[in-house]
C-alpha cells in the first residue's frame, strides 16, 4: 500500500482548478480504479490476471479493505510516518467512499472499520480479559528510574504479571497465548505513545511555571506582546499572555493524551459518506472543506476539561473546524500529531544549555575541559537560567490556530 501511495499523484490530478472545469467525477473513478488495480498486482500477479480480464473487484474485497485498514491503523500508531503522503491516501479513500459511481462499479465500500483491541478481543473470544484487575499493571509503562536494580525489579514484576495473564486467559478462553499477547502489547504500546506524547508538553509547562510568574516580570521574563511587533496580532500584558500560554500548553497536553481516540474520530468524520465535502479556495489554496461534527463534539469535551483544570480562560472558546481556517478533520488532528516533533528539539536545546554551563565537553562531543563553553554562557547570557529564559521568551508568544480573540472591537485570527 505504501508503494501505491508514494507512486500516486492523485491529489495533483483531482484537486485542481483544471479538474473542476472538466469531469472531475470520472477522473476520480479512473484514478482510484488504477490504484486498486496496482494494489492487486502488487499482492498477487496471477490473481491480477483475472482482474484485468473481468474488471470485477468483488472477489478482492477483503484484500483491498484489509490493505487500506492496515495503512490507516499504521498511520495512527506512527504519526511521524507518511507525513506528506498520507493525506493523499486519505483523500483517495474519502473519494472512494463518497463516489456513487465508484461504489457501483466496485460493489462495496473500501473503508472498513478500524481494528481496535476491543474488537480484536471480542472476535477472538477473550473480551473478558479487558476487565481483568491484572491488566492495568500489564499495560502501564515502567518509568525511568535512577536505580537500575529497582528498574529491573519493576520490569521483572511486570513481565511476570503479563505471563500470568496470558496463561490464565489462554486457558480460560481456549485461545492461543500469542493471540492474547498481541492485545496486551498493543495496549501497552498505546500507553507508551500517549505518555511520550504528553511528556513534552508537561515538561514545557513545568519550564513555564519555573522560569515565569504571572504576577511579576523582569526584562528577561516579560512575556508581553504588542500588536504589529515581532509578528504579534494582539496586545497582551505579561499576566494575560502567561495564562494564554498556560492554557495553550494544557490544551495541547489534553489533546495529545487522547490522540488515538481523536484521530480515529477524525477519520470517521472524513470518511462519512453522508458528510460531503466541498472543494473550494479558502485563501490557502484549494481545500476540501468538510464538517466534522463528531470530532467537534470531542474537542468541545477536551476544551471543557481544560477549562475546568485551569479555572481561568483567556479569550474566545470558538473551535475552528470545517471552515476556511481549518478545512477538515484531518487538518485539525494532524497538526496536534506533530506537537512532540516540534517541541522535542526545543527541550533538547534547553537541556544542552545546562551542559554548556557545566562545560561538560564529553556529552557535547567536544574535546577539552569545556571552559570555553562556560565562558560563553557567562559572557553572552550571564547564566544558564537566563539563556533558557531567552529561548522560552521566543517560544511562548505561542498561538493556536483555532482560537479567536476580540481585540480593539474586531476579531483577529491567530496563526
Amino acid at each position: 500500500m505504501r508503494g501505491i501511495i508514494l507512486a500516486s499523484c492523485y491529489t495533483d490530478k483531482v484537486d485542481t482548478h483544471n479538474a473542476l472545469k472538466k469531469n472531475r467525477d470520472n477522473m476520480i473513478v479512473k484514478e482510484i480504479l488504477n490504484a486498486l488495480t496496482g494494489l492487486i498486482i502488487g499482492l498477487d500477479i496471477k490473481m491480477a490476471e483475472t482482474l484485468l480480464k473481468t474488471k470485477d473487484f468483488t472477489p478482492y474485497k477483503d484484500k483491498i479493505c484489509l490493505a487500506i485498514e492496515t495503512c490507516r491503523r499504521y498511520k495512527i500508531m506512527n504519526p511521524d510516518m507518511l507525513r506528506t503522503d498520507y493525506v493523499k491516501f486519505l483523500y483517495m479513500v474519502q473519494d472512494a467512499v463518497q463516489s456513487e459511481a465508484l461504489n457501483e462499479i466496485l460493489g462495496f465500500s473500501v473503508a472498513a472499520e478500524l481494528l481496535t483491541v476491543g474488537r480484536y478481543a471480542r472476535e477472538n473470544g477473550f473480551e473478558e480479559m479487558l476487565r481483568d484487575p491484572r491488566l492495568p499493571l500489564c499495560i502501564t509503562p515502567v518509568p525511568l528510574m535512577k536505580s537500575r536494580d529497582v528498574l529491573n525489579k519493576c520490569l521483572r514484576c511486570k513481565d511476570q504479571t503479563v505471563n500470568e495473564l496470558l496463561r490464565a486467559t489462554g486457558a480460560k478462553h481456549r485461545v492461543d497465548e500469542n493471540t492474547v499477547e498481541i492485545a496486551v502489547r498493543s495496549l501497552n504500546d498505546a500507553n507508551c505513545f500517549s505518555n511520550d506524547n504528553v511528556k513534552t508538553t508537561e515538561q514545557l509547562l513545568e519550564l513555564l511555571k519555573t522560569y515565569f510568574k504571572p504576577g511579576s516580570s523582569t526584562q528577561g521574563t516579560d512575556l508581553s506582546i504588542t500588536e504589529g511587533k515581532d509578528g504579534s496580532r494582539l496586545t497582551h500584558e505579561h499576566r494575560r499572555q502567561y495564562y494564554y500560554v498556560l492554557q495553550s500548553l494544557t490544551l495541547w497536553k489534553n489533546i495529545c493524551r487522547q490522540m488515538y481516540s481523536l484521530w480515529t474520530i477524525a477519520e470517521e468524520d472524513m470518511l462519512n459518506p453522508n458528510e460531503k465535502y466541498e472543494l473550494r479556495s479558502t485563501g490557502q489554496g484549494l481545500q476540501r472543506v468538510q464538517k466534522a461534527p463528531t470530532l467537534y463534539r470531542a474537542i468541545q469535551d477536551v476544551l471543557a476539561q481544560t477549562k475546568q483544570e485551569l479555572g481561568e480562560w483567556v479569550g474566545s472558546e470558538r473551535i475552528h473546524l470545517g471552515d476556511d481556517q481549518v478545512p477538515n478533520a484531518f487538518h485539525f488532528i494532524d497538526k496536534y500529531g506533530q506537537v512532540s516533533r516540534i517541541l522535542i528539539p526545543i527541550l533538547r536545546t534547553l537541556e544542552h544549555i545546562d551542559l554548556l554551563e557545566k562545560g561538560d565537553g564529553s556529552r557535547l562531543h567536544s574535546k577539552g575541559d569545556g571552559q570555553h563553553y562556560r565562558d560563553y554562557v557567562a559572557e553572552v547570557w550571564g547564566s544558564g537560567e537566563k539563556a533558557k529564559q531567552a529561548v522560552l521568551r521566543v517560544l511562548f508568544p505561542v498561538r493556536i490556530r483555532w482560537q479567536r480573540w476580540r481585540q480593539h472591537g474586531r476579531r483577529r485570527q491567530l496563526h
